[in-house]
Protein backbone atom coordinates (compact mmCIF):
# COMPACT_ATOMS: atom_id res chain seq x y z
CA UNK A 1 0.00 0.00 0.00
CA UNK A 2 1.12 3.34 -0.85
CA UNK A 3 2.90 5.59 2.05
CA UNK A 4 1.08 9.29 2.31
CA UNK A 5 2.87 12.42 3.19
CA UNK A 6 1.18 15.32 4.23
CA UNK A 7 3.82 18.50 4.50
CA UNK A 8 2.72 21.52 6.27
CA UNK A 9 4.45 24.73 6.87
CA UNK A 10 4.30 28.33 6.66
CA UNK A 11 5.14 29.87 3.81
CA UNK A 12 8.74 30.76 3.09
CA UNK A 13 10.19 27.40 5.25
CA UNK A 14 10.79 25.62 2.16
CA UNK A 15 8.20 23.62 1.66
CA UNK A 16 9.01 23.58 -2.10
CA UNK A 17 13.23 21.89 -1.30
CA UNK A 18 11.18 19.35 0.88
CA UNK A 19 8.18 17.90 -1.35
CA UNK A 20 11.42 17.88 -3.78
CA UNK A 21 13.61 15.99 -2.08
CA UNK A 22 10.66 13.30 -1.25
CA UNK A 23 10.32 12.73 -4.78
CA UNK A 24 13.63 12.61 -5.52
CA UNK A 25 14.36 9.81 -2.33
CA UNK A 26 11.43 8.04 -0.85
CA UNK A 27 9.23 5.42 -2.96
CA UNK A 28 5.87 7.95 -1.31
CA UNK A 29 3.20 9.90 -2.32
CA UNK A 30 2.77 13.45 -1.22
CA UNK A 31 -0.65 14.63 -0.18
CA UNK A 32 -1.19 18.30 -2.22
CA UNK A 33 -1.10 20.90 0.07
CA UNK A 34 -1.24 23.70 -3.44
CA UNK A 35 -4.05 24.40 -5.52
CA UNK A 36 -3.43 22.52 -9.20
CA UNK A 37 -2.64 24.71 -11.84
CA UNK A 38 -6.13 24.98 -13.59
CA UNK A 39 -7.42 26.70 -10.28
CA UNK A 40 -4.60 28.87 -10.79
CA UNK A 41 -5.49 30.28 -14.03
CA UNK A 42 -8.42 31.33 -12.70
CA UNK A 43 -7.21 33.01 -9.72
CA UNK A 44 -4.69 35.20 -12.34
CA UNK A 45 -8.05 36.59 -13.91
CA UNK A 46 -8.92 37.74 -10.10
CA UNK A 47 -6.10 39.90 -8.77
CA UNK A 48 -6.11 40.58 -5.45
CA UNK A 49 -8.45 38.34 -4.85
CA UNK A 50 -8.10 34.72 -2.92
CA UNK A 51 -11.48 33.82 -2.94
CA UNK A 52 -10.91 30.87 -5.65
CA UNK A 53 -7.97 29.30 -3.65
CA UNK A 54 -10.35 29.46 -0.54
CA UNK A 55 -13.17 27.93 -1.99
CA UNK A 56 -10.95 25.49 -3.16
CA UNK A 57 -9.81 23.94 -0.17
CA UNK A 58 -13.26 24.64 1.42
CA UNK A 59 -14.43 21.96 -0.86
CA UNK A 60 -11.54 19.62 -0.82
CA UNK A 61 -10.50 19.38 2.87
CA UNK A 62 -11.28 15.80 3.29
CA UNK A 63 -9.06 14.76 0.51
CA UNK A 64 -6.10 16.72 0.95
CA UNK A 65 -6.35 17.91 4.61
CA UNK A 66 -6.04 21.41 3.89
CA UNK A 67 -3.47 24.40 2.06
CA UNK A 68 0.01 23.45 3.24
CA UNK A 69 0.49 26.77 4.97
CA UNK A 70 -2.55 26.21 6.87
CA UNK A 71 -3.03 26.21 11.10
CA UNK A 72 -3.22 22.44 11.45
CA UNK A 73 -6.29 21.26 13.21
CA UNK A 74 -5.63 19.39 16.21
CA UNK A 75 -4.97 14.93 16.24
CA UNK A 76 -8.68 14.24 17.72
CA UNK A 77 -9.99 16.59 14.79
CA UNK A 78 -7.92 14.97 11.71
CA UNK A 79 -9.12 11.83 12.78
CA UNK A 80 -12.59 12.20 11.73
CA UNK A 81 -11.17 11.92 8.17
CA UNK A 82 -11.06 9.25 5.97
CA UNK A 83 -7.85 10.12 4.34
CA UNK A 84 -6.25 9.99 7.90
CA UNK A 85 -4.80 5.79 8.31
CA UNK A 86 -2.18 4.18 8.77
CA UNK A 87 -0.25 4.87 5.97
CA UNK A 88 -0.29 8.69 6.52
CA UNK A 89 2.35 10.51 7.91
CA UNK A 90 2.84 13.84 8.36
CA UNK A 91 5.94 16.34 8.29
CA UNK A 92 6.04 19.99 9.55
CA UNK A 93 8.65 22.44 9.10
CA UNK A 94 9.66 25.42 11.32
CA UNK A 95 12.08 28.14 10.81
CA UNK A 96 13.76 30.17 13.30
CA UNK A 97 11.46 33.16 13.55
CA UNK A 98 13.72 36.37 13.04
CA UNK A 99 14.80 34.81 9.66
CA UNK A 100 11.71 33.71 8.50
CA UNK A 101 10.15 37.13 8.90
CA UNK A 102 12.27 39.05 7.12
CA UNK A 103 11.70 36.70 4.44
CA UNK A 104 8.08 37.35 4.83
CA UNK A 105 8.71 41.04 5.17
CA UNK A 106 9.86 40.74 1.64
CA UNK A 107 7.31 38.80 -0.02
CA UNK A 108 3.91 39.26 1.96
CA UNK A 109 2.11 36.95 -0.23
CA UNK A 110 -1.74 37.80 -0.12
CA UNK A 111 -1.20 40.98 2.12
CA UNK A 112 -2.45 43.26 -0.71
CA UNK A 113 -2.47 46.83 1.81
CA UNK A 114 0.97 48.51 2.19
CA UNK A 115 2.63 47.52 5.35
CA UNK A 116 5.96 47.51 4.04
CA UNK A 117 7.50 50.73 4.93
CA UNK A 118 9.81 49.21 6.86
CA UNK A 119 10.48 45.60 8.60
CA UNK A 120 9.81 47.34 12.11
CA UNK A 121 6.69 49.18 10.97
CA UNK A 122 5.59 45.58 9.48
CA UNK A 123 6.19 43.50 12.74
CA UNK A 124 3.80 46.60 14.55
CA UNK A 125 1.50 45.90 11.70
CA UNK A 126 -1.66 43.60 11.12
CA UNK A 127 -1.86 40.34 9.57
CA UNK A 128 -4.89 39.79 7.38
CA UNK A 129 -5.49 36.41 6.90
CA UNK A 130 -7.43 34.30 4.04
CA UNK A 131 -10.05 31.58 4.96
CA UNK A 132 -7.58 28.63 4.33
CA UNK A 133 -5.33 29.67 6.73
CA UNK A 134 -7.81 28.52 9.06
CA UNK A 135 -7.16 31.46 12.04
CA UNK A 136 -8.27 34.78 12.85
CA UNK A 137 -9.26 37.48 10.22
CA UNK A 138 -7.09 39.55 11.61
CA UNK A 139 -4.01 38.36 13.40
CA UNK A 140 -2.04 41.26 15.89
CA UNK A 141 1.39 40.78 13.61
CA UNK A 142 2.97 38.80 11.68
CA UNK A 143 4.50 37.54 14.63
CA UNK A 144 1.68 36.03 15.90
CA UNK A 145 1.16 33.81 12.81
CA UNK A 146 4.26 32.41 13.39
CA UNK A 147 3.38 31.92 16.95
CA UNK A 148 -0.18 30.23 16.10
CA UNK A 149 1.17 27.87 13.17
CA UNK A 150 4.25 26.04 14.87
CA UNK A 151 2.14 25.58 17.68
CA UNK A 152 -0.66 23.71 16.37
CA UNK A 153 2.32 21.36 14.53
CA UNK A 154 2.79 19.67 17.91
CA UNK A 155 -0.81 19.09 18.21
CA UNK A 156 -0.27 15.97 16.08
CA UNK A 157 0.41 12.50 17.27
CA UNK A 158 3.63 12.31 17.36
CA UNK A 159 3.92 8.79 16.11
CA UNK A 160 3.17 9.55 12.52
CA UNK A 161 4.67 13.05 12.61
CA UNK A 162 8.04 14.40 12.23
CA UNK A 163 8.84 17.88 13.04
CA UNK A 164 11.61 19.53 10.90
CA UNK A 165 13.15 22.66 11.03
CA UNK A 166 14.56 24.33 7.74
CA UNK A 167 17.68 25.13 9.59
CA UNK A 168 18.17 20.96 9.50
CA UNK A 169 17.73 20.54 6.48
CA UNK A 170 20.20 22.92 5.21
CA UNK A 171 22.47 20.76 7.58
CA UNK A 172 22.09 17.77 6.78
CA UNK A 173 19.02 16.89 3.94
CA UNK A 174 20.25 13.29 3.72
CA UNK A 175 20.28 13.01 7.15
CA UNK A 176 16.72 14.30 7.39
CA UNK A 177 15.40 11.85 4.62
CA UNK A 178 17.33 8.80 6.50
CA UNK A 179 15.22 9.85 9.40
CA UNK A 180 11.89 10.42 7.32
CA UNK A 181 12.70 6.52 5.99
CA UNK A 182 13.63 4.98 9.05
CA UNK A 183 10.64 6.63 10.94
CA UNK A 184 7.88 5.92 8.78
CA UNK A 185 9.47 2.46 7.16
CA UNK A 186 9.67 4.15 3.20
CA UNK A 187 11.30 2.85 0.87
CA UNK A 188 14.51 4.63 -0.69
CA UNK A 189 14.54 5.06 -4.68
CA UNK A 190 18.26 4.93 -4.48
CA UNK A 191 21.18 3.50 -1.38
CA UNK A 192 22.55 7.27 -2.04
CA UNK A 193 20.74 10.46 -0.98
CA UNK A 194 20.18 12.59 -4.14
CA UNK A 195 19.72 16.69 -3.47
CA UNK A 196 17.87 18.88 -5.20
CA UNK A 197 20.11 21.52 -6.01
CA UNK A 198 18.49 24.58 -7.70
CA UNK A 199 16.18 26.94 -5.62
CA UNK A 200 12.42 26.02 -6.23
CA UNK A 201 12.02 30.20 -6.88
CA UNK A 202 15.22 32.02 -7.39
CA UNK A 203 16.94 30.54 -10.67
CA UNK A 204 20.26 32.50 -9.40
CA UNK A 205 20.46 30.84 -6.71
CA UNK A 206 21.04 27.04 -5.29
CA UNK A 207 21.15 25.26 -2.41
CA UNK A 208 24.85 26.41 -1.53
CA UNK A 209 23.92 29.98 -1.72
CA UNK A 210 21.10 29.07 0.94
CA UNK A 211 23.09 26.56 3.19
CA UNK A 212 25.83 29.63 3.83
CA UNK A 213 22.90 32.15 4.18
CA UNK A 214 20.95 30.35 6.80
CA UNK A 215 23.42 28.14 8.75
CA UNK A 216 26.02 31.62 8.93
CA UNK A 217 23.17 33.39 10.36
CA UNK A 218 23.72 36.04 7.34
CA UNK A 219 19.95 37.31 7.56
CA UNK A 220 21.19 38.95 11.55
CA UNK A 221 23.03 41.89 9.31
CA UNK A 222 19.50 43.03 8.24
CA UNK A 223 18.08 42.61 12.12
CA UNK A 224 18.10 46.15 13.97
CA UNK A 225 18.17 46.51 17.53
CA UNK A 226 14.67 47.60 17.36
CA UNK A 227 12.91 45.05 15.10
CA UNK A 228 14.79 42.14 17.54
CA UNK A 229 13.17 43.86 20.62
CA UNK A 230 9.72 44.22 18.49
CA UNK A 231 10.02 40.50 17.86
CA UNK A 232 10.97 39.40 21.51
CA UNK A 233 7.91 41.12 22.78
CA UNK A 234 5.38 39.01 21.20
CA UNK A 235 7.32 35.41 20.36
CA UNK A 236 6.22 32.40 22.34
CA UNK A 237 9.23 31.69 24.26
CA UNK A 238 8.13 28.28 24.56
CA UNK A 239 8.00 27.60 20.97
CA UNK A 240 11.87 29.21 20.59
CA UNK A 241 12.72 26.90 23.59
CA UNK A 242 11.23 23.07 21.92
CA UNK A 243 12.56 24.09 18.27
CA UNK A 244 16.11 25.37 20.15
CA UNK A 245 16.14 28.53 18.62
CA UNK A 246 18.09 31.14 20.72
CA UNK A 247 16.08 34.89 22.11
CA UNK A 248 18.63 37.45 20.08
CA UNK A 249 19.46 40.58 21.78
Amino acid sequence: MTKLIKIYGERNTNTNYLSKLIALNLVAKEVPGTVPSTIMEIQKLLPGNEFVRDVYFYFTYKKNLGWKHTLVLPQKELNKYQLVDSNLFFLTITKNPYSWLLSLYRNPYHQYFDNRQSFEFFLKSQWKSVKRDNTKKVLRNPIELWNIKNKSYLQLDKKNTINITTEEMFQDAGKVISRISNKFLIKRKSKTFINYERSTKDMTKNSSYYQDYYLSEKWKNDLSKDAIAIINESIDRDLMAHFRYSILT
